[in-house]
């Protein structure tokens, strides 16, 4: 049985579509609800089967000709309509946290991206036999690409000069844009032909050419981008959530803010001008180094950053704080990271998230101190499944 007849009936949450075959479910990507499809059968395991679009026999409305004509390599909405993905995004995180946190009645909206191509300014390039492209999702197929249409227009130039090198020699290649370029290459290539298109390269953690770090904008604040340190990808949306944060904070003259896992200082340095004191922590070393740089830059006096595990550091300094936004990684916060909030006990709390899942994890543990007023949902990825959510907890 290596290719089926498959009716798709709904998307699971990483936008793949499920459909049955002889009552076991199969997941099928770029196939949309309501569709039919002759599929290939790649995987069979007991209890569900994944599979690929050999011949689509019934299209949907709402499917559309997307700009780019790889497959399996993390776009999994972009032969869905904008507004239908968006629809997607918002319900996929109703269901999550009604299902797993017991909250209904919160999501108020999504906010879009500008733009829904071109909009990455940072790209990760995977190299297999001196060929340069994406891995194949769950595999280390490489899928090999001559542009990426999320990709900024300038890392895709970069791309094109990429293609003209030897990198046989190299195993993966980061694209950072912000204006300026960064590239960061892991193993050894010849570089010659990207010097004077790049403000900075790295090579195996060394810098090679050009300048430390590159500086990017955001509203009218500037950040130093390092080599390691985290950054949002979609500058666009990034400033719609931090005045969505701003918005759900309280203001109130001399009002504190503390920010957990905040990285560089964006989130910091945005609001300082609206708080008389702000507070970030942080466990990534080269992340604080940039935050402190990032201070300085834009000649900010009422922000300190502190480096350190966030649970050591609020037991030792005993914070007190009216405010905490917490932006954790993608695992989310932990037990201790919660205890230790809920020791605060500030009056409001804003949870900034890049994962559904863990937020209602760690929502449903926050809930019996927390009133959950709102979340609103910001389409960071567009194309991709993914979305970032900003949520306001209020003490009860």
């Amino acid at each position: 049985m290596d290719e089926v007849l498959v009716k798709c009936e709904r998307l699971d949450d990483f936008g793949r579509g499920i459909g049955y075959v002889s009552g076991k479910i199969i997941f099928v990507p770029n196939l949309l609800p309501f569709e039919e499809a002759m599929v290939k059968i790649i995987l069979n395991k007991k209890k569900y089967m994944v599979g690929e679009v050999t011949l689509l026999l019934k299209k949907s409305s709402d499917r559309i000709e997307p700009k780019c004509s790889l497959e399996n390599c993390g776009c999994g909405l972009k032969c869905l309509k904008y507004s239908k993905a968006l629809e997607f995004k918002k319900n996929k995180v109703i269901g999550i946290l009604k299902r797993y946190a017991g909250i209904e009645g919160v999501v108020k909206e999504i906010i879009p991206s500008d733009d829904v191509y071109f909009y990455r300014n940072k790209i990760t390039l995977k190299v297999k036999d001196g060929k340069l492209g994406y891995f194949k999702n769950g595999s280390n197929e490489l899928i090999e690409i001559d542009r990426c249409e999320i990709a900024s227009i300038k890392s895709n130039e970069i791309i094109s000069i990429l293609k003209g090198i030897n990198l046989r020699g190299a195993l993966e290649i980061t694209i950072k844009d912000f204006g300026e370029i960064m590239i960061i290459i892991k193993g050894n290539m010849d570089i010659s032909k990207l010097e004077g298109h790049a403000a900075s390269i790295y090579m195996d953690d060394k810098l090679v050419y050009g300048k430390e770090n590159i500086i990017a904008k955001l509203g009218d604040l500037k950040f130093y981008v390092s080599r390691e340190a985290f950054f949002q990808v979609n500058l666009g949306v990034a400033l719609k959530l931090y005045n969505k944060v701003l918005e759900y904070l309280d203001n109130s003259l001399g009002k504190s803010v503390l920010d957990l896992y905040c990285g560089t200082g964006t989130i910091s340095l945005f609001l300082s001008k609206y708080f008389s004191e702000v507070t970030g922590a942080e466990i990534n070393e080269e992340a604080v180094k940039c935050a402190f740089l990032n201070k300085q830059l834009n000649n900010i006096s009422n922000v300190r950053f502190i480096c350190g595990d966030v649970s050591q550091i609020i037991h030792s300094l005993k914070f007190q704080a009216d405010n905490i936004v917490v932006d954790p990684p993608r695992s989310g916060l932990t037990k201790e990271g919660i205890l230790d909030i809920l020791k605060i006990a500030p009056s409001r709390l804003v949870y900034v998230s890049c994962d559904p899942m863990t937020l209602a994890r760690d929502l449903k543990l926050l809930k019996d101190e927390y009133v959950i007023k709102e979340v609103t949902l910001f389409d960071m990825f567009p194309c991709t499944y993914h979305v970032e959510s900003a949520v306001l907890l209020v003490r009860k």
